[in-house]
């Protein structure tokens, strides 16, 4: 009877053993969902994260217009003083709901520009999206003081 009491009490302090050790798992599972999910809920901001500066088309003097083929949207900037460098995407939508772009960059040398930009893909051939629509662009202008700006275009249909 002696043996079965000590494997009764012996059993008691396993059962014990156990459950304080779950709870504890259960504990530390539940400090680490909460303090986890805070921190995904509430993200620090990105010290090093880029404000980006805007311009109007209307400051650059920027103009879109399609080509008289419907081939190329022809992009012109006038205003180009203190402007060294303007970098491009071009997107648009071709027939079947598909949307298309290009990119590209122009060096400024002080000159207004004229930018023909095609409307399709071109190695050897050229072949040329059909039933375009939803043109935009949006240009990065890096002025000489080293500040880039954002601006942005439709074309008019």
């Amino acid at each position: 009877m002696l043996i079965e009491m000590q494997n009764i009490l012996k059993d008691k302090k396993i059962l014990i053993g156990g459950g304080i050790a779950f709870l504890i798992i259960i504990l530390a599972g539940g400090y680490f969902v909460l303090f986890n999910n805070k921190s995904a809920d509430n993200p620090q901001p990105d010290e090093e994260q880029e404000v980006i500066l805007t311009m109007s088309a209307e400051e650059i003097g920027l103009t879109l217009e399609m080509g008289e083929d419907g081939k190329e949207v022809i992009m012109n900037v006038e205003n180009v003083e203190g402007i060294t460098m303007i970098d491009y995407e071009l997107s648009y939508t071709s027939e079947g709901d598909i949307p298309r772009g290009a990119i590209g960059s122009v060096e400024v040398t002080g000159e207004p520009i004229e930018k023909k930009i095609t409307l399709g893909t071109c190695s050897d051939v050229c072949h040329y999206d059909e039933g375009v629509s939803d043109i935009k662009i949006i240009l990065k202008v890096t002025k000489a003081d080293g500040k880039v700006y954002q601006v942005e275009k439709s074309l008019e249909e």
